[in-house]
């Protein structure tokens, strides 16, 4: 079978391997879609700081089940998280499920950019396969991952209906994290980015108003249009000037939310008496619980939230390569899809 992996030196590249064998506890996954994270590019760039593991919003159907999984069908369509927790440490059972020391220690085998993928143990009995219903297609699937982690991160800042927020970063996640906003009540929310469709996207799902952050004073700005700032600002990019700027556009006692993943290495400069004085909180969110992944899977479901409108290219695994070019340089990429047939 055809797999994409990364290189020992950097970079990735698409191999020959078997399929893998399962155990009488695993299952056997053929994958149908799996998009490209932002996580991904970095790991590719060799400045990730998560898992070495490649493609993880992944969407197939069973080939084989292990004898002794019970509850998992063949030929059932699921979509598959790569993580779970313990469920019984400390952070497990205070919320922190996805610092749990178990969590980054599972999963998907050898990638999510794989013809087959083999489903471990862990997470087959951690409740990480979600069954999803015929009507809903599988690349729409696929973005039940991303999708978690944002309802992960809005769950983690409390942010209520009738609050106000800025999204600064408006890639797949940014766009998803106002669609979001804009289903919890949330207005008016600000979008924030560089590219000009990306902010015309924004508009399309639920923002009140963008910013192009090249261009606009946008702390004044945001401040001007609510009279002290927002209640929460979201950092949806690794960019350090945008964590910058969401500090100086949240109002006194207002969140700052991490959200976008920093390159390793990262330094951020600011002002920290300024931060103290105003009483700001700064947060960050780290990925997605099961809990996550069922809400996410259900307002997909219900089409009460659409990601998959996000998507604007797809790519057979035959093109990976070119599928991590296109997300990592295109200025009209979106979200990119790898699929096999």
């Amino acid at each position: 079978m055809k797999a994409a992996v990364l290189r020992q030196n950097g970079g990735l590249e698409l191999r020959d391997l078997p399929v893998p064998t399962i155990s009488e506890t695993e299952i056997l996954v053929r994958m149908r879609a799996c998009g490209i994270c932002g996580t991904d590019l970095e790991k590719v760039r060799g400045d990730a700081v998560t898992t070495s593991v490649l493609g993880h919003e992944v969407a197939g159907v069973v080939e084989q089940v292990g004898k002794s999984v019970r509850g998992i069908e063949v030929d059932e369509r699921v979509v598959v998280h790569h993580h779970v927790s313990c469920g019984s440490c400390y952070y497990c059972k205070n919320s922190f499920e996805t610092v749990c020391e178990s969590y980054p220690k599972s999963h998907l085998e050898p990638s999510g950019f794989a013809e087959f993928f083999r489903v471990s143990e862990i997470l087959v009995n951690g409740g990480a396969v979600h069954r999803i219903v015929s009507e809903l297609n599988f690349e729409s699937a696929s973005q039940v991952e991303p999708t978690a982690c944002c309802i992960r991160a809005l769950r983690k800042v409390g942010i209520k209906a009738g609050e106000t927020a800025a999204v600064f970063g408006l890639g797949p996640v940014g766009l998803t994290l106002v669609e979001l906003l804009r289903l919890y009540g949330v207005a008016p929310v600000f979008a924030i980015d560089v590219i000009e469709k990306r902010r015309n996207l924004a508009i399309t799902v639920g923002a009140n108003c963008t910013f192009d952050p090249r261009k606009d004073d946008v702390p004044n700005l945001i401040i001007a249009q609510t009279q002290r700032g927002v209640d929460c600002a979201v950092v949806a990019t690794g960019n350090p000037k945008a964590i910058e700027q969401a500090l100086q556009s949240v109002r006194k006692g207002g969140k700052v939310l991490l959200f976008g993943a920093p390159a390793r290495g990262t330094q951020v400069t600011f002002d920290v008496s300024r931060m103290w004085i105003r009483e700001i909180n700064f947060l960050s969110s780290y990925s997605a619980s099961e809990s996550d992944m069922q809400m996410a899977l259900d307002l997909i479901q219900q089409r009460r939230i659409s990601p998959s409108t996000q998507i604007t290219h797809r790519f057979p695994l035959s093109q990976i390569s070119d599928a991590f070019h296109v997300a990592g340089i295109a200025e009209d990429a979106g979200k990119v899809i790898v699929e096999n047939a």
